[in-house]
């Protein structure tokens, strides 16, 4: 998190393979909202920052892969 930000954690998972997410609501400085998922493994992060109608995209795909192979 940068100075002047504001994150509550939504949600921590722990993932195949020893590795590691995070969910949270980031608002930025300036208000603008946006979901920050954070992936880890071992000491390498991986940070991505999503709009709304992104997530909403993103959510989408991964509940119909999930779905389809349930």
């Amino acid at each position: 998190m940068t100075e002047g930000e504001d994150a509550i954690l939504i949600k921590e998972m722990a993932l195949p393979f020893q590795k590691s997410a995070t969910l949270k609501d980031v608002t930025l400085f300036g208000g603008m909202k946006v979901l920050r998922m954070t992936f880890r493994e071992r000491k390498r992060f991986t940070m991505i920052d999503l709009d709304p109608n992104t997530a909403t995209e993103f959510a989408e795909s991964l509940l119909a892969w999930a779905e389809e192979n349930k």
